[in-house]
C-alpha cells in the first residue's frame, strides 16, 4: 500500500482544483463564443426564421446584451408563462429598469392581441417597468392599437433586422 505525504495530497487537490476551474472557464468560454455568433451569423429575415425556437431566444439575448441589458434567460423548460428573458438595466441617477421579453419565431403567422394582453398582465404581475415582444413575423393592427401609450415595445421582424444591424 502507498503511504502519500501532506504535500503529495495538498499538490494533487490543489492539481485537480486548477484543473475543474479551468474545465469550468474553456466551457463557459465555449458556450458563450456559441451563442455570441448566432447574432453575426444571422443578420437577414430569412435566416432568423430558420433558426430553432431556442437559438432564436438565444439571439436576442444576446442582441438585448449588445443594447446594454443585463439579460437572463428562463431557466423553467416547457411552458414558461409566457416569460422568455428576464432584463434589468442599471442606471446612476434613477431606480433600476426591469423588463420581461416573449420571443415569437414565425414563419408566416402573425402575432395576436392575445399574446399582447398577456404580456401586459405579466408585466403588473411580475412588477417590471417594460415588456418587449419581438418577433420574425408581423403583429396585427390590435397589438400596435393596445401597446400605444403603454410601455411595450413590439419589435417586428423587419424592425428586428434594422436593429441588429445597428449592433
Amino acid at each position: 500500500m502507498i503511504h502519500y505525504t501532506t504535500p503529495q495530497i495538498y499538490s494533487f487537490a490543489l492539481l485537480l482544483f486548477f484543473g475543474l476551474w479551468f474545465f469550468f472557464l474553456f466551457y463557459r468560454l465555449y458556450k458563450q463564443f456559441q451563442h455570441r455568433s448566432l447574432l453575426s451569423r444571422n443578420r437577414t429575415l430569412k435566416k432568423l426564421k430558420k433558426l430553432s425556437w431556442e437559438d432564436f431566444e438565444c439571439l436576442s439575448m444576446e442582441l438585448f446584451e449588445k443594447l446594454g441589458w443585463q439579460v437572463e434567460g428562463n431557466s423553467k423548460k416547457g411552458a414558461d408563462g409566457g416569460v422568455d428573458i428576464w432584463m434589468k438595466k442599471h442606471s446612476w441617477m434613477k431606480k433600476d429598469t426591469h423588463a420581461i421579453v416573449q420571443c415569437k419565431r414565425y414563419e408566416e403567422a402573425l402575432v395576436t392581441i392575445k399574446v399582447i394582453r398577456e404580456m401586459y398582465g405579466l408585466m403588473y404581475e411580475y412588477e417590471v417597468d417594460e415588456v418587449y415582444v419581438v418577433t420574425t413575423s408581423r403583429f396585427t393592427k390590435e397589438c400596435y392599437a393596445f401597446s400605444k401609450d403603454k410601455k411595450i415595445t413590439l419589435i417586428d421582424g423587419k424592425g428586428l433586422v434594422r436593429l441588429i444591424e445597428k449592433v
